[in-house]
């Protein structure tokens, strides 16, 4: 189960809650586009995507099901929902689990303003097969995005070395 976060990263989930609730969500789905790309602005540095990569990844918010899905992911995360049938047996082991027992490579922005980079430090204790932790310099909250050459050659070197 998550802990209620520390006050600055609750700051930065404010858009968790704001989906939590009956009118929060109605404006989700009725307003997706917006609040998607109010999030892409202020999750990190500007300039990472322009107006015709925003409008070609909004094509996806028009699946009937992208509001629904994106609410309920939200709300399960908070134990405000119940995990999807399908995945319920994940989310119980998940939840289960005290440690991750794959090498783990933990690739981050560190101008990260939606999961604070502090929150990775300190975890290589949880990992029994090891824990690599990599800050990307000027990177945001989309990594694979903002910066995927650098994403992409992080997992070439660690299996280089295994």
């Amino acid at each position: 189960m998550l802990a209620t976060p520390p006050l600055a990263q609750i700051r930065a989930y404010w858009y968790h809650w704001f989906m939590a609730t009956a009118r929060d969500q109605a404006f989700v789905r009725e307003h997706g586009k917006a609040i998607a790309r109010e999030m892409w602005e202020t999750w990190s540095p500007s300039g990472w995507f322009d107006d015709a990569g925003f409008e070609a990844a909004a094509r996806s918010f028009a699946n009937p099901d992208w509001a629904e899905i994106t609410l309920h992911s939200y709300l399960v995360r908070w134990q405000e929902a119940e995990p999807g049938p399908r995945y319920a047996a994940l989310a119980g082991a998940q939840v289960r689990a005290s440690a991750i027992d794959v090498p783990t490579l933990m690739i981050r922005g560190d101008q990260d303003v939606v999961a604070l980079p502090e929150l990775s430090e300190g975890k290589a204790q949880f990992h029994t097969a090891g824990y690599e932790r990599h800050l990307l310099a000027g990177v945001g909250h989309l990594p694979t995005r903002e910066a995927p050459a650098q994403v992409a050659a992080l997992p070439v070197d660690l299996l280089a070395r295994s």
